[in-house]
């Protein structure tokens, strides 16, 4: 008849293990012993096996809490990357417009340059059949 209560109550820790887990609650030796209505030295003294399988229950949900957290923060970064790339991107199409503009404007400069040595030239022209008017 031992067996038959012991069995019953390992069952129970069970149920309560997988109920626990289910419904994402705290999972250890207090909790379970408080859901079954009994006392934690009642669970180490009489049950020390279960006690082996409610600390892997709680390592598993400490690792479950960890994946999860772990997931997020891989989620995050992998929105991070691609807000990267897009900057990336944007600063590339950037810089092209840039190397546009400062070719464009460099054209400019030459132009200008080239207009002030004609109009030196002219200048200078202009000097020269001054001197011979004299």
């Amino acid at each position: 008849m031992t067996n038959e209560v012991d069995k019953t109550m390992e069952e129970k820790i069970d149920e309560t293990l997988k109920d626990m887990a289910v419904n994402n609650e705290k999972i250890n030796v207090s909790q379970v012993a408080k859901r079954l209505d009994t006392s934690n030295s009642t669970l180490y003294k009489f049950y020390p096996k279960k006690i082996t399988d409610i600390k892997t229950a709680q390592k598993n949900q400490k690792n479950k809490g960890e994946s999860i957290e772990l997931g997020v923060e891989i989620e995050k970064l992998k929105k991070k990357i691609e807000s990267l790339k897009l900057s990336e991107k944007e600063s590339q199409e950037l810089s092209s417009d840039y190397k546009v503009q400062n070719e464009s404007l460099w054209e400019h400069i030459q132009q200008v340059y080239n207009m002030y040595d004609e109009m030196l030239a002219e200048r200078n022209g202009f000097a020269e059949r001054l001197k011979h008017m004299n």
